[in-house]
């Protein structure tokens, strides 16, 4: 999305415009879900998460002031978002219902991509995608947050300094640390 559309979107959705908010969702709503699947690991998880950043973001989009990339802002909530859950799911416990636990084995592939490949093509996708929801699942919380800004979020290593309140060294140092404890553990496996 080019900036100058962009910032007209965001202003008509500060004007309470619903097809401005419909494009903000058809532009950032896959990208934010495959983020949240890949942070949360669990389908139900991903769809809540992403219906609650929109209904955040629309809450929140009258103080929004567009100085920055949008969608830098966005995934750094969604972030923030993914570790609240976290965490509160350490105090009190997961229940996983066993449709999404079938679902995410099977269908995950299926429903992100538009369109349907082979079986041969879809199991082995669907190994690799457990082999890496697997591996990091092993990795300490702050390496799987920085890969996910970075690869899945799309955020420059600039933007994750920033987020993280570190220099841009540090965060460059920290994603390729988090990458070659990744690769480590998916050549265990």
């Amino acid at each position: 999305m080019e900036h100058d559309s962009l910032e007209e979107i965001i202003r008509l959705c500060q004007q309470g415009r619903p097809e401005a908010f419909h494009s903000l969702l058809r532009e950032f709503g896959p990208k934010l879900y495959r983020f949240f699947l890949r942070t949360s690991g669990s389908v139900h998880d991903a769809e809540d998460l992403l219906q609650d950043i929109f209904v955040k973001l629309l809450e929140k989009i009258k103080d929004y002031q567009h100085q920055g990339r949008f969608e830098s802002w966005l995934f750094c909530v969604a972030a923030n978002m993914v570790r609240d859950r976290s965490r509160k799911k350490q105090r009190r416990g997961t229940v996983v219902p066993l449709h999404d636990a079938v679902r995410e084995k099977g269908q995950l592939i299926n429903s992100i991509e538009a369109s349907v490949p082979e079986p041969i093509d879809q199991l082995e996708k669907s190994e690799e995608y457990d082999s890496l929801q697997q591996a990091l699942a092993m990795l300490p919380d702050s390496d799987k947050e920085i890969i996910m800004l970075r690869h899945y979020g799309g955020l420059s290593f600039q933007e994750i300094a920033g987020h993280f309140q570190i220099p841009i060294g540090t965060a460059l140092t920290r994603v390729h640390r988090g990458l070659k404890k990744l690769k480590k553990i998916m050549e265990k496996s």
